[in-house]
């Protein structure tokens, strides 16, 4: 039996986040309302850092995964430029695989990313996720990153993560780095079934639940968030 345990920000997040946090997890839910109710929890993810952070006039980079563009990302990042943040984006095409054979030794390596400027004095880094488990993919995707950036401030933000997932992702960086780490999630579960997904979670494996045909089919999309930001800054 799983059990989910809701966040301190769950209250500050409001009805409407939890109750679309719940659609997440019937996996009868169509690919479209899953997005529905993704952009939803990314509104208030957004909204809840906005008010918490102060962000006006100040130089957000929000990092993503393709499969989590379109909806909770653009959400988010609805959020913050309603808030008045100077914000920026990166998105990150990860394949997982087993490294070595080994069952429990996952790697997300990039093989194609988006990246506008990374402004000078960078006071915020969000590195988003729907959900973490492993941490694999947030851990490559960052590393990526503060190879060249140099935040005031990491935020590592996701609806949903496993029990443990923090200190999983702390013993893979340097104490400077993790010091600067602040978590902005909505719920955690203690449970995984024989496939590796999360109970209740986020309803089974994001890449069917919004419709793409698996990690080739989602590496091979180009989100419409992106494209939209890219057409403004060309």
């Amino acid at each position: 039996m799983s059990n989910r345990t809701l966040s301190h920000l769950a209250d500050q997040a409001g009805s409407a986040a939890i109750d679309a946090l719940t659609q997440l997890a019937d996996q009868a839910l169509p690919a479209e309302a899953y997005g529905r109710a993704m952009y939803t929890v990314g509104q208030a993810l957004g909204r809840c850092f906005a008010h918490d952070a102060q962000v006006a006039d100040k130089s957000v980079y929000l990092a993503v995964t393709v499969e989590d563009a379109d909806y909770l990302a653009a959400g988010i990042a609805e959020s913050l430029i309603q808030a008045g943040a100077r914000t920026a984006v990166a998105c990150f095409w990860n394949t997982r695989k087993k490294a070595g054979g080994y069952k429990w030794l996952d790697v997300a390596t990039i093989v194609n990313e988006y990246r506008e400027p990374i402004p000078d004095g960078l006071e915020h880094l969000i590195v988003v996720k729907s959900i973490i488990s492993g941490a694999c993919v947030v851990k490559t995707n960052l590393m990526h990153l503060l190879e060249s950036a140099k935040p005031a401030h990491i935020h590592i933000m996701a609806p949903v993560v496993l029990k443990g997932a923090e200190q999983r992702l702390a013993a893979e960086f340097e104490a400077d780095v993790v010091e600067k780490f602040q978590y902005w999630l909505l719920a955690t579960d203690d449970t995984k079934d024989e496939q590796g997904n999360v109970l209740p979670g986020i309803g089974g494996e994001i890449y069917g639940r919004l419709g793409f045909e698996g990690q080739r089919g989602k590496n091979a999309y180009y989100p419409t968030f992106i494209k939209e930001r890219a057409l403004a800054l060309s």
